[in-house]
């Protein structure tokens, strides 16, 4: 059950770093592709394991799928942070984190001939992380054909990740597959490089780089949110390859805290962190956090 356990600890993480990229997305870095690129460029830190002996030379079709867990991770990260632009923070990230798993279940059946499945139990904790994760997105939020894309998008990214990330620890070890991983991240950042915002923001003028910089305060998100992808990892290289999806529902960690820290911070940045906060509103979202912790104990217990 290690696994479990270091799942509940990537969430917690990523909750933090979610909040930070609400701050930055807000300043100098709002322009996702270039905060995707500088997330996705730090994934080359990964490389200093290479001296260790981290490379397994994987076979051809091994790597390919290490390269496109990786990108897919990176390009989701995209979609994601622009919803998050768009959203307030408590609802952009649980849509998404309803969503992975829906599909994160689907593609894990389509990768193993239906071997892998959840069973009646594992069923029942979906339709009450589904249902939960609806509540919190209701009280008449209209979204947009645009913003469902990058919902969509990220959710789908996201679980592809994920469900790709576990055939590659079917046939290596943690170190090898993260570092295989981290190459197909490092090759989806330097793909930005076409747009011409990211390509100013990092070769451009003195004026072009200031507005796309990153602060110390977005390396100290980074350091989170890289520990945060490193615990997951190290979830998805343990977990039986049928709870893969599972690791997508315990997200619900990161609901919880992402809805208290920004009810408190809003008190401070209201425009930055703006949430109903009138009792219905509250009351509908704390339902729907019970329902999604306790659809997430159906399937620690089970």
């Amino acid at each position: 059950m290690w696994w479990l356990f270091a799942a509940i600890a990537s969430y917690t993480l990523l909750a933090v770093a979610s909040l930070i990229d609400k701050v930055l997305l807000s300043g100098k870095l709002s322009n996702p592709k270039i905060y995707a690129f500088y997330v996705g460029i730090l994934s080359a830190v990964a490389f200093l394991l290479l001296p260790l002996g981290a490379w397994a030379n994987p076979a051809p079709l091994l790597f390919l799928t290490g390269i496109a867990a990786g990108a897919a991770q990176i390009y989701g990260s995209f979609f994601y942070l622009s919803a998050l632009q768009k959203l307030e923070a408590s609802r952009a990230v649980p849509i998404i984190g309803g969503l992975v798993p829906i599909f994160g279940f689907f593609l894990t059946v389509a990768v193993s001939g239906g071997v892998e499945l959840l069973d009646s139990k594992e069923l029942a904790g979906f339709f009450l992380l589904i249902l939960g994760s609806w509540l919190i997105m209701a009280n008449g939020i209209r979204i947009k054909s645009n913003q469902l894309g990058y919902i969509l998008g990220a959710s789908l990214l996201f679980a592809a990740s994920v469900v790709l990330a576990k055939l590659v620890y079917l046939q290596l070890s943690f170190i090898p597959g993260f570092v295989l991983m981290a190459f197909g991240s490092t090759l989806a950042a330097i793909s930005f490089m076409s747009s011409r915002a990211v390509r100013a923001a990092v070769f451009g003028h003195h004026r072009a780089k200031d507005a796309g910089q990153p602060s110390p305060l977005f390396f100290v998100g980074q350091a989170m949110g890289g520990l945060a992808f490193m615990t997951q990892s190290l979830a998805v290289s343990m977990a039986p390859q049928a709870n893969v999806p599972v690791i997508n529902a315990m997200a619900g960690v990161q609901y919880v805290f992402i809805f208290t820290f920004s009810f408190f911070l809003a008190r401070h940045y209201p425009k930055l962190f703006r949430e109903k906060k009138h009792p219905a509103a509250v009351a509908k979202k704390l339902f729907a956090i019970v329902l999604l912790m306790v659809g997430l104990a159906i399937f620690a217990i089970n």
